[in-house]
Parts: C-alpha cells; sequence; structure tokens
C-alpha cells in the first residue's frame, strides 16, 4: 500500500488588523513623560539663573544668622532679603551694599547701621563707641 503524501506547505495569511486602543495609547505616557521632564529641567535653569543673579548682581554677603559675644552676653542677629531680626524683633530693611561694607537701614525708622565685612565669615559694626564682631553660625 502506498501513502500518498504530499509536501504543500500552505501559508497561512493573517489580515493586518488595525492597532488596538492600547497600542495607540501606549505613546501618550511618553509625550506626559516628555513634557514633565521640559517641566523639571525648565525649572532647574530657571533657579539655576536666578542663583546666578543673585550672587553676582544682587550679592549681599550679609544674609544669614551672626553671632556676637560682648559684656552683656552673646548677641545674635540675623539678614535675609528683606528684614533683619535681632533682640526678638524683626524689622523690614534695606541694603546699601559696597565692596567692603554693607549699610543696614531700617525701613521703619530710616536710621542705618554700617557693618564692615572682615571675610566672609567674620562682621564688625561700631555703635557708641564700641565695637562689635560676629561670626557667622553655620
Amino acid at each position: 500500500m502506498r501513502t500518498n503524501t504530499t509536501n504543500s506547505s500552505k501559508k497561512t495569511i493573517t489580515p493586518r488588523t488595525k492597532r488596538s486602543r492600547a497600542q495607540k495609547s501606549s505613546k501618550r505616557p511618553s509625550l506626559l513623560l516628555n513634557l514633565l521632564g521640559s517641566c523639571v529641567v525648565i525649572a532647574l535653569v530657571a533657579f539655576g539663573i536666578k542663583y546666578a543673579i543673585d550672587h553676582t548682581m544682587n550679592y549681599n554677603p550679609l544674609l544669614g544668622k551672626w553671632r556676637a559675644q560682648t559684656v552683656l552676653g552673646i548677641m545674635e542677629i540675623e539678614f535675609d532679603r528683606s528684614s533683619m531680626s535681632s533682640f526678638g524683633t524683626k524689622n523690614p530693611v534695606t541694603y546699601d551694599v559696597s565692596e567692603n561694607k554693607v549699610i543696614v537701614i531700617d525701613d521703619t525708622i530710616k536710621i542705618g547701621n554700617t557693618y564692615k565685612i572682615v571675610d566672609e565669615n567674620t562682621i564688625s559694626t561700631e555703635s557708641g563707641g564700641f565695637k562689635t564682631i560676629y561670626k557667622r553660625v553655620k
């Protein structure tokens, strides 16, 4: 008996189907991720530019907390962009910054005090004939 076998290979052709909805929406998260990444980069660049401007054009060496040891005890003052805190009070101030000194003008009483810059961690001021030396608090 003879068996008839044929070597015919049938190719199965499957029709192309449209992309499913899941495949189409897979591109959206990457778009949102790109937008989020772009926003983060823009924010970092903006803060970098602000930091560079503040430390070159608007540089104020007094900003921060300072402490002095006097005969009356320890005195602390703190300067920020628009105010000065000392003896438990916070007053609005403006600054006149020059190379080796900063004049701090109290906006409420319109009186200024000059602070000499000794180095980046030391300042001094004179008041009533007494010189007070402040050290930066780390």
